[in-house]
């Protein structure tokens, strides 16, 4: 076991490591002191001293800078590191630090591709460092009463089908650092499947167990050439921005999952669980699942508003596993996420997501591209799992000299 307080690096500071610090302050502000950040990575200094400078105002001391892992893992300056780079980045890094000693927690969607994501695995193995995925949406209040509300005290009834549909008129802005990588295949393993869509995925497994297959159709109808990407320079955008598919599970159940963001006209965004005694709709971004709680509507037309699943789900939940599952009474999922790594670490337990969770979710999403790459068809998610199927994946891996 390490010793407290664990000592971690912020490898990354880009856009999302900002919701990651912001949940370090919830925490602290809470009297959390079994972890803190020591040292902030990134090839742009700037970003990495912007960092630096937020938790100094946090924790009262101030990370020190680096401007490589390598750096980093050479001046021995902390135990674990939290991985917010670019997807394309996500092995490459982890990699490198779990062989360099360090425990580590990646962002989603962990790894480019499968075989990338079973890479990271491998690596924390072999050093005996533990692997998390960063995954906060199952984390949330909202996320977790909503769970225990359709699955344990099951209000609606038995589920029967799930229907999520986002659609909008909104091209990414590519004038945006944070946006060019996101367009192009080899950089960011795929869209918005593999993007936000992981967050979706997740929960799809969290709440519905094992999936049988998918079928999916998808599209580019943005194909803009985009200018001063890393490691490739320019290239057009060439991943999905229109989908449809349908997941089985092996229960039965069913979700369709609808997107486009270059549809013309009025936003449509709903996302319905249909039971036998009536229907729950997420009250946030219907990807984001029961991120910001979910209504009831019963057959008879009564309803069960989120902020009373949250009462009822709380007032069952014991004492101990609230304790776990809101640290310090912390609901912030950036928060949770970073505190149960590290006390996985202290206590040498198993982190509530870890590697393997990770890759469980990731592979859902590439059945999704696998069934699209091969016209529609049915694919099966273990084929996925297992590295049996992957067509789609194949000029990534290659790019990457994965397999």
């Amino acid at each position: 076991m390490a010793k407290s307080p664990l000592r971690l690096a912020l490898v990354g500071c880009g856009g999302i490591s900002g919701a990651h610090v912001k949940g370090y302050k919830d925490l602290v502000a809470r009297g959390c002191d079994t972890f803190r950040f020591t040292a902030c990575v990134d090839v742009s200094e700037e970003n990495a001293k912007k960092r630096a400078a937020e938790i100094k105002e946090i924790q009262g001391t101030e990370p020190a800078v680096f401007g490589s892992v390598e750096a980093l893992i050479k001046a021995r300056a902390a135990d674990a590191a939290d991985v917010c780079l670019p997807h394309c980045f996500h092995h490459t890094a982890s990699i490198e630090l779990l062989e360099g000693g360090l425990h580590v927690l990646c962002e989603k969607p962990i790894g480019i591709s499968v075989a990338a994501t079973k890479k990271i695995i491998e690596a924390g193995k072999k050093a005996k460092r533990t692997v998390a995925t960063a995954e906060n949406v199952r984390r949330y209040l909202g996320a977790r009463a909503c769970r225990w509300a359709l699955l344990e005290k099951k209000v609606i009834g038995d589920i029967r089908a799930v229907h999520v549909t986002y659609i909008t008129s909104q091209p990414f802005d590519l004038t945006k650092p944070a946006m060019k990588w996101r367009v192009v295949k080899n950089l960011v393993g795929g869209g918005m499947i593999m993007d936000s869509g992981a967050h979706f995925t997740d929960m799809m497994l969290h709440m519905f167990g094992d999936v049988e297959d998918v079928t999916c159709v998808m599209r580019t109808h943005d194909d803009r050439e985009v200018d001063g990407l890393p490691i490739i320079g320019k290239a057009k955008a060439d991943v999905e921005d229109a989908w449809h598919a349908v997941i089985r599970f092996k229960s039965g159940l069913y979700a369709s999952w609808t997107y486009a963001r270059g549809f013309p006209g009025a936003e449509v965004s709903s996302a319905c669980y249909y039971g036998s005694k009536g229907m729950m709709k997420d009250a946030g971004f219907p990807f984001h699942c029961f991120q910001e709680g979910g209504n009831a509507t019963m057959a008879d037309g009564k309803t069960i508003t989120r902020e009373q699943i949250y009462q009822d789900y709380l007032l069952q939940l014991p004492q101990a596993e609230r304790e776990q599952l809101f640290p310090y009474g912390c609901t912030n999922g950036f928060g949770i996420e970073i505190w149960d790594f590290c006390d996985a670490i202290l206590k040498g337990r198993k982190p509530e997501m870890d590697g393997t969770d990770g890759l469980r979710a990731k592979a859902l999403c590439e059945t999704c591209y696998e069934s699209a790459h091969r016209g529609g068809a049915p694919v099966k998610y273990e084929d996925v799992l297992s590295g049996k199927v992957r067509d789609y994946q194949k000029p990534i891996d290659k790019f990457w000299k994965l397999a």
